[in-house]
């Protein structure tokens, strides 16, 4: 019985030791609301507009950093037009969506919107995510994303558009999906060992 008890122990330690976490949060700038999670495997960012004030702007370059990855990410999930780099973004460049310029390497992930830009923003969540490997997350996720009025990915003269970048201040840390599977499969090998010897 004792052996039993240990050995389901060092399961359930193994699994917590072994697992990866994941950290998410969500903040709503303005009448946008954006959810950004990263976990040793995959970095996501989701967009929603909350209000019609924010319904119908061309979506152009996203990117998060504020984790580190080794090698190369490859995209996983986003809209048709985009394409991932490795590195963050400029929100201060004019056209080309905002323009990821490969700065940060290794330490943030950039959807960029090739032109003309064709995702419209509206009030369903956009999810944009890669994959990567040896995830680390950092104390604060940051998030960068821009819109425009008009596909070109241009600020008019007196045009609506946003840039927005925030922190994702607040995150939480807590176990991945996989790390609970494998300390449910190590508890339930626990309990078949113990009816097994009844």
């Amino acid at each position: 019985m004792k052996r039993t008890f240990y050995v389901g122990l060092l399961v359930a330690l193994l699994a917590l030791t072994f697992g990866t976490t994941l950290k998410a949060d969500t903040i709503t700038d303005g009448d946008i609301m954006l959810t950004a999670s990263v976990t040793g495997s995959l970095a996501t960012v989701t967009i929603q507009c909350l209000d019609a004030a924010c319904s119908g702007f061309f979506l152009g370059d996203i990117s998060l950093k504020g984790f580190t990855f080794t090698g190369s990410p490859t995209l996983n999930t986003a809209p048709s037009g985009f394409v991932l780099e490795n590195g963050a973004q400029d929100n201060n460049a004019v056209g080309n969506g905002g323009g990821c310029n490969g700065t940060l390497t290794g330490k943030a992930v950039c959807f960029d919107a090739d032109l003309p830009l064709t995702t419209v923003l509206g009030n369903s969540p956009i999810t944009f995510s890669a994959n990567i490997t040896d995830g680390a997350v950092g104390d604060v996720l940051h998030v960068q994303v821009t819109g425009y009025d008009n596909n070109a990915g241009t600020q008019t003269e007196g045009g609506k558009g946003f840039a927005i970048s925030d922190d994702l201040t607040g995150g939480t840390s807590v176990p991945e999906p996989g790390t609970i599977s494998l300390l449910g499969v190590g508890l339930l090998g626990l309990a078949a060992l113990k009816f097994a010897k009844a």
